[in-house]
């Protein structure tokens, strides 16, 4: 009784390591909280929605694709009715730069870098001295897109793929959580570090243009 005892805690606990280890994996499609908030800390429905259009784990087919949509006309974009989240688009334009994302409810707040996105920010026209981030579009490399490409790091387009002329195509996507960083509905701010909130979310291709 007692050996049987013994097997079932050494269960109990390897299933716990293994559930500790594979902990990436259980962070639901919806993200969670900030857990400095408290266990008791939930996100809002808007926000969970969002991270459910972050984190898609599908390549947009033929029909998905509003092939309507170009990189300028989501420049100057703010609305949130302009475009549809349920559809994908393919922007042309100059690679300016990338970095890394961080901690955020969309990777529930996890410390494993692995599980970091990229910010890619594509701008329509031809790059300066002048050139910012805030005139360009955000395209993001989630894990699902390194998933597909493994190249996609940071590093890559930063050393690889900077100042080229490319087409990015994934899921077009409405953060509203960086409006107050977007030229386009924060106009006066202080650090703001893209032209609008529209992008693309997860990148799904990336092509070189001619």
């Amino acid at each position: 009784m007692k050996k049987i005892s013994l097997v079932i805690v050494l269960l109990v606990a390897f299933g716990s390591i293994i559930a500790m280890e594979g902990g990436k994996k259980q962070c639901p499609p919806e993200g969670s909280a900030n857990p400095k908030r408290g266990k008791h800390a939930e996100l809002k429905s808007r926000e969970k929605n969002l991270n459910i259009h972050i984190n898609r784990e599908t390549l947009p087919q033929a029909s998905d694709f509003d092939k309507s949509v170009g990189i300028e006309d989501m420049y100057n974009s703010k609305d949130d009715s302009i475009f549809s989240e349920d559809k994908a688009a393919t922007l042309e334009g100059y690679l300016f730069r990338a970095s890394t994302n961080g901690m955020e409810s969309c990777n529930c707040f996890t410390e494993d870098k692995n599980d970091y996105s990229t910010n890619v920010y594509l701008s329509p026209y031809p790059l300066t001295g002048e050139t910012r981030t805030a005139d360009c579009i955000v395209a993001v490399i989630t894990p699902y897109s390194r998933s597909l490409h493994p190249e996609w790091t940071t590093d890559y387009f930063n050393f690889k793929m900077a100042g080229k002329k490319v087409k990015i195509s994934g899921w077009m996507i409405f953060n509203y959580l960086k409006s107050n960083l977007s030229i386009e509905t924060n106009s006066n701010g202080t650090q703001l570090e893209r032209r609008t909130i529209w992008g693309l979310c997860p990148v799904t291709n990336i092509q070189e243009s001619k």
